[in-house]
This record gives structure tokens, C-alpha cells and sequence, in this order.
């Protein structure tokens, strides 16, 4: 299996435990819960406890919409480097970021029920190195597209 069908396998898995652990500690949950919080992880938002389904429509909405650009990378929708616009190289960076995107709002989720059930204060550090990790993929992406650019102009 290529590296990509793994990755797609794993984010749709993650995606999976997703939906099946807001399934599972939503009954639970008290009426308000923490749904935004600022730079040190402090919550600084509440809202009813169905705004726990937010993180888990967007995760949805976002897997689909990678799967699906990724299918065509001469898409419109891409803002990627030339050398990104074949299938293999797309569908791998893409995947990539959508699996960064589908551990942060994992992560997000179990530490928003913690923080609920009292088990929590904040959001604790992990936040920001998968933060890292997603800044890190785009930024390859970034790099590769100036040097293109910078190599495009020398050849003209």
C-alpha cells in the first residue's frame, strides 16, 4: 500500500473515532461546556453542549473536501506549487494536512470533554506542536512554491 492509501486509511480512521467518542461522552456531558479558548489554553467560550458536534461537521466537511480536491490536480481550488500538481504528490500533501487537521480537532474534542467532566483546566500543550506540525506541512508547500518561482524567473 502507497504511502497516501495509508494516509487516507488513518484519517478516515481518525475521523471515525472522531464522531464515535463525541458519540460517546455526549449524554454525559454538562449543559455548558468550554467550545473556545485563547492563546494559553484558558477557556475563554462556552457554549450548550451541542456545539460539541461542531468540531466533528468541519472535520467531516474538511476530509471531504481534501479527498475530493485531491482527485483532480488541475482543480481551480488549488493553490499548490506546480511541481504538486500530480496525482501522487498532491493526494500526499494533502493527506498530510488533513491528517495534522483531524489530530488537532481529536485532541481538541477529548481535551474540551476533559475540561467539561472537571478532569482538565486547560487545553494542555499538544494544541500547539500539532499546530507546529500542520504549520510545518504548508510551509514545504510555501518553500517549493518560491523557489519555483525564483527558478521561473531566472529562466526567463
Amino acid at each position: 500500500m502507497k504511502l497516501t492509501g495509508i494516509l487516507l486509511t488513518v484519517n478516515t480512521l481518525l475521523l471515525i473515532a472522531i464522531w464515535i467518542f463525541t458519540g460517546i461522552k455526549y449524554a454525559d456531558l454538562p449543559d455548558i461546556i468550554p467550545t473556545h479558548f485563547d492563546f494559553q489554553g484558558k477557556i475563554d467560550g462556552q457554549s450548550g453542549k451541542a456545539m460539541i458536534w461542531a468540531l466533528p461537521c468541519i472535520a467531516t466537511f474538511i476530509s471531504v473536501l481534501f479527498v475530493g480536491i485531491s482527485r483532480d490536480p488541475d482543480s481551480p481550488l488549488l493553490n499548490v506549487p506546480k511541481s504538486f500538481r500530480n496525482k501522487d504528490t498532491l493526494e500526499l500533501y494533502m493527506f498530510s494536512m488533513q491528517f495534522s487537521l483531524m489530530i488537532l480537532f481529536l485532541d481538541i474534542i477529548i481535551e474540551s470533554v476533559r475540561i467539561a467532566e472537571g478532569k482538565q483546566l486547560e487545553l494542555s500543550n499538544a494544541v500547539f506542536f500539532i499546530l507546529g506540525l500542520l504549520f510545518m506541512i504548508i510551509g514545504i508547500g510555501l518553500v517549493k512554491s518560491i523557489q519555483e518561482r525564483i527558478a521561473k524567473k531566472s529562466n526567463d
